[in-house]
């Protein structure tokens, strides 16, 4: 483009200075780790990880972005309870009565929180001992063998993320980023998606406040919760049913920010910056 037809436009606010033309961005992979075996309590499940994406051809490269099913976690964990060695307290057997579900699936739920948002025959919401706001606290029936068998949350998943991490690189000598993901459902939303409950190696957010904009305006809002958007990419690979993939490696992402210190408990953030409390 010539001087003079840029200053023209310049002048008449078709173009800026910031309308600078940028390199084509690398595409992004995400990659299914199939073939995984059915994950048992006790299992090296980074080990298991590593010989999948060795087999399937993928490897395991230098900052890739390794995404791991909750449920895949607890099961190499021992997160596992039985319903028939629960007890119910009396609360349990309360709250049992108004949502129509199991009194010791209820102290299930109650054991893994610290408030109780909603009871009722639609939902049980709690707040966690995490921190998370979701449905049942997160205690799970699907795709667990057994009629009495649930899984729990694994009960540090920032740690349990930091252990897959530490022992990939152990057995690969890459870095790379870990995120444990878990379905949410979303106020004002029909439908669950995948969230970040556990992270390692990364930081969980692409913050451009502060930034320009294509028409040179400030950004003051916009810090994106990465780990989220990471989280609910991989879940297009892996699924939620039958496919049997609770893992997947997103590669080529460049916005990632690697860093040691990463905490899931950065995407709840303040009380005073939600913009929807008060609201339900």
């Amino acid at each position: 483009m010539g001087d003079k037809i840029r200053n023209s436009l310049l002048k008449s606010g078709l173009y800026t200075s910031y309308n600078k033309p940028a390199r084509m961005p690398a595409p992004v992979q995400i990659l299914p780790l199939s073939g995984l075996p059915l994950i048992k309590p006790g299992d090296d499940l980074p080990r298991l990880i590593v010989d999948s994406a060795r087999k399937v051809g993928w490897g395991i490269r230098e900052k890739d972005l390794l995404v791991v099913g909750q449920k895949a976690v607890s099961k190499a964990e021992g997160s596992l309870v039985n319903l028939g060695s629960v007890h119910p307290s009396k609360k349990a057997l309360v709250l049992a009565r108004k949502t129509g579900r199991k009194p010791e699936f209820v102290q299930i739920v109650l054991n893994d929180s610290k408030r109780v948002v909603r009871a009722d025959k639609m939902a049980l919401i709690v707040t966690t001992k995490h921190g998370w706001t979701c449905l049942n606290a997160g205690v799970d029936k699907s795709n667990v063998k057994g009629d009495q068998n649930y899984a729990l949350l694994p009960t540090n998943p920032d740690a349990s993320a930091r252990r897959i991490r530490s022992r990939i690189r152990r057995l690969t000598g890459k870095e790379v980023g870990v995120i444990i993901t878990d379905t949410h459902s979303r106020p004002f939303r029909l439908g669950q998606v995948e969230e970040t409950i556990g992270i390692a190696g990364l930081k969980p957010h692409a913050d451009y406040r502060g930034q320009r904009d294509l028409f040179g305006y400030q950004l003051k809002f916009k810090n994106v919760a990465l780990a989220d958007e990471v989280a609910g990419a991989a879940e297009l690979v892996m699924g939620q049913g039958r496919e049997a993939i609770p893992a997947a490696i997103v590669r080529g992402l460049k916005r990632v920010r690697f860093q040691d210190r990463a905490k899931s408990s950065d995407l709840t953030g303040p009380a005073g910056e939600d913009l929807f409390k008060g609201t339900l």
